[in-house]
């Protein structure tokens, strides 16, 4: 794999947003500075990305998608590995997301269903969680350890 991970910028946004058109992902409530995010990069061209909208000690883990030509090659794995880590630097301690396809994706970085009513009320206010995502999508939570 040739794409390297960095921190995202404003200027990353169009590639971002062309990532999630291409990935019938939503683009709702996503903010064209892309605090908190993360590109994967290759040859200068956006093949990767993660984001976390923070919500004091509790996040959501949105908008994780990897080009068609790059999947497979372990970097969605990095990708949210490195996020999970930036959330625990940053004092999140319960992570969330929705997730339409990915249900049996996520289980491996410790994410389990939860009932929608088990979501914390801050996070439940995002855009995601009040209409991007369809009724039908699978709530998950991680927990994160104290270090």
């Amino acid at each position: 794999m040739t794409a390297s991970i960095r921190p995202a910028t404003p200027g990353d946004f169009t590639g971002v947003v062309s990532l999630l058109h291409a990935a019938d992902l939503p683009t709702a409530g996503l903010q064209p500075r892309l605090a908190d995010f993360l590109v994967a990069e290759d040859h200068g061209r956006i093949v990767g990305a993660i984001g976390l909208e923070v919500y004091g000690d509790r996040a959501l883990l949105r908008s994780a998608v990897v080009d068609a030509g790059h999947r497979n090659s372990g970097l969605g794995s990095d990708l949210v590995a490195r996020l999970l880590e930036r959330a625990r630097v940053r004092g999140v301690r319960e992570v969330y997301l929705l997730t339409t396809t990915a249900e049996r994706y996520f289980p491996r970085f410790g994410f389990h269903p939860i009932a929608r009513s088990e979501v914390a009320p801050a996070v439940c206010a995002s855009e995601e969680f009040r209409g991007a995502c369809p009724e039908s999508a699978v709530a998950m939570r991680r927990l994160l350890e104290d270090t």
